[in-house]
């Protein structure tokens, strides 16, 4: 099987590939802007089949011609990527020295190092998930697909080169083989790791390669041009299905991923020698014209919609997203005419050579611009000193580290240094982070009181017995059998379960991390893994004559308190009015409620922390004197834990009766 060699060297501009990325970076704006296109992230994938068959057949072309060379290839992907992407990304840095707080500029400047040497990727596969919510506020995550397309470059023409000195049927064999194993990968890892498969190279080859194998496969099509026109709608159907039924919740690529990646292939290949009616729509001026600024716009869209989310209390005004997606147009075509134009026509840096310096240069001074960020810990002096004393509170840490050790040791430690005058108790406080986080008000309390108690806490392990979390932390059940191994040990007859039930009780669709399991992570559903485990555990605690009581949630906040309050302070807003609504809270807690209020009532109370948190103006307090109680969405200070001492004292009362 060998090239199709007429085809490659008559290879000729295409409009309706242009009008296919428009197609393409319309939905993902909007769906960023959340503004319509529930799977409007897929138009990323489109982009990938595009750059796939592009590249592939430049690459082609010139192997086939005998006049390849890296050098050349590269100074093309220069202009093409780098001046655009770098005007951005100092751009940004600029920006958020005026807007975000330490340390999220910290961030901001590792994430522009990565993003300088073209590994954005692993570094967001390494933070919490593309849907998850704190990464809706990072300002550079949408560079994360500029690198996978970066690293194909950098790999593929090297194994073209290699594949071509064989013979084209290699070259077309190898990369067949390469499609198939990365679609198996991808199918496989978007449920065993899903970060990965999501960020990573290695899932993704797949959609690019199906662009090269359109490009080198000498694929004959029907002379039909009823066929012609049925690939084509059904290319464009295939999308317009992804962008309307996908959404967060859809587990991404993998199969999935197949309708718009198919989408674009058929779109590609049916118009290949002359348009059809999809076609001629794509070819359209306008279609074409946004197709040409795409790679601008995409850049800007996400920075300037996030800057405005940085900015908003809670959500922002649908208004200011429409502002904000008109801004993000205006700024693509300022940066195409502008920037990315000029390079990539030679106007300006005329020679390779020049070319290559650009490239040296650029990379030195982004890459130094973000370590400087970094290494000078976001820079805090850019604020007065009563809004770094807002912003320091984003960095408090847990004053008792977590009980991690049981495991080895077999035995965990009292809330308190033990002394003379103290008496221990047979209670143990056991939970995640959220009951790390209540351990300062409880180890006043004991101070107070001159009583100490055990207590067991790891952040994002459910203190509920057989159970796990597959695949990420399949080691709870064996660190919750060692608690519960400690319990029977000494005959401890009082426990108190404080966790974020709802992280466990309701999949989360942002993150893609899982809620809960079984032990032996079958399929079912994490709200009946979490109710009958619960359940279980209860009953299992009164015959051995254990007293449960349970804490509920303290109110959650979708954005930071501590970004809220320091935007606040510095914008003049009142403070009282920045967080969710008493109603809001208790509502987000509602599924989780309802299972603690079914559990049985004659040795299990449950505990609301809410009531402590309302304000008269029916809003849950988020500060003290102007200070934030919390450190991030849903994590007290230890200050702020101070505030649940009136719900803790009666607790104590009951808990130093024999």
């Amino acid at each position: 099987m060998n090239f199709d060699t007429s085809r490659l060297e008559n290879f000729r501009y295409r409009p309706d590939v242009d009008g296919l990325r428009a197609l393409a970076v319309i939905p993902v704006i909007f769906f960023h802007a959340a503004l319509g296109f529930p799977g409007g992230f897929v138009g990323v994938d489109i982009f990938f089949v595009i750059s796939g068959y592009l590249i592939t057949t430049i690459i082609a072309k010139d192997i086939v011609r005998g006049d390849f060379r890296m050098k050349g290839f590269w100074e093309r992907r220069i202009r093409r990527i780098l001046p655009a992407a770098a005007f951005m990304t100092l751009c940004v840095l600029v920006g958020a020295a005026f807007i975000l707080l330490p340390h999220q500029y910290e961030d901001l400047g590792k994430s522009a190092v990565s993003q300088t040497f073209m590994v954005s990727n692993f570094y967001f596969w390494q933070q919490d998930g593309y849907f998850a919510a704190p990464s809706d506020f990072e300002l550079l995550l949408h560079t994360w697909s500029l690198a996978v397309e970066e690293q194909f470059y950098l790999l593929f023409p090297l194994l073209l080169v290699f594949l071509s000195k064989r013979g084209s049927t290699k070259v077309i064999l190898g990369t067949v083989l390469l499609f198939a194993l990365s679609l198996v990968w991808s199918i496989y890892g978007v449920f065993s790791h899903p970060a990965a498969t999501f960020y990573l190279l290695p899932a993704r080859t797949w959609e690019l390669l199906l662009g090269s194998i359109i490009a080198i496969v000498p694929i004959r099509l029907p002379a039909s041009r009823m066929i012609l026109n049925l690939l084509s709608w059904t290319g464009l159907a295939l999308i317009i299905f992804s962008f309307s039924q996908y959404s967060v919740s859809t587990p991404f690529p993998g199969l999935a991923a197949l309708p718009p990646v198919l989408g674009a292939g058929l779109l590609i290949l049916a118009n290949r020698d002359s348009l059809t009616t999809p076609g001629k729509l794509l070819s359209l001026p306008p279609v074409v014209f946004i197709g040409k600024i795409s790679y601008s716009l995409y850049l800007w869209h996400w920075p300037l919609l996030v800057f405005g989310k940085h900015l908003s209390v809670q959500e922002t005004p649908v208004e200011t997203k429409w502002i904000l997606v008109v801004a993000s147009f205006l700024m693509g075509y300022l940066s195409w005419r502008f920037v990315e134009g000029p390079f990539r026509s030679k106007t300006l840096l005329k020679t390779r050579t020049q070319a290559f310096k650009l490239f040296y240069v650029t990379t030195i001074t982004v890459a130094l611009a973000g370590t400087v960020v970094y290494k000078m810990e976001g820079i805090p002096g850019r604020f007065s000193q009563e809004a770094q004393a807002i912003a320091a509170v984003a960095n408090e840490e847990m004053i008792l580290d977590d009980t991690r050790e049981i495991r080895k040791t077999g035995e965990l430690p009292l809330l308190a240094p033990p002394h003379d005058e103290k008496r221990p108790l047979s209670v143990l406080i056991w939970g995640d982070s959220h009951a790390q986080m209540m351990l300062p008000v409880l180890q006043e309390i004991c101070n107070d009181r001159k009583v100490d108690v055990h207590y067991s806490v790891r952040a994002a392990h459910p203190p509920i017995l057989d159970t796990n979390r597959f695949p990420d932390r399949p080691d709870v059940a064996g660190f919750n059998d060692a608690v519960f191994g400690f319990v029977k040990k000494h005959d401890i007859k009082k426990i108190v379960l404080i966790a974020r039930w709802s992280k466990y009780c309701v999949p989360d669709p942002g993150s893609g991390k899982v809620a809960i399991t079984d032990r032996d992570g079958s399929d079912t559903h994490p709200t009946e893994v979490f109710e009958s485990h619960l359940r279980k555990m209860v009953d299992t605690l009164q015959k051995l004559g254990i007293k449960t009581w349970i804490v509920r949630q303290i109110p959650y906040q979708k954005r930071s308190p501590v970004e809220l309050i320091f935007h606040a302070h510095r914008l003049g807003r009142d403070l009282d009015t920045l967080s969710h609504t008493t109603e809001e809270a208790k509502a987000y807690h509602t599924t989780v409620n309802d299972i603690l209020d079914r559990l049985p009532g004659k040795h299990v109370t449950i505990l609301d922390p809410i009531p402590y948190f309302d304000l008269k103006n029916g809003r849950t307090r988020i500060h003290i004197e102007g200070i934030p109680i919390y450190f991030d969405e849903d994590h007290l200070t230890a200050r702020g834990s101070k505030i649940l001492r009136p719900l803790f004292d009666p607790l104590f009362d009951e808990l130093e009766k024999p």
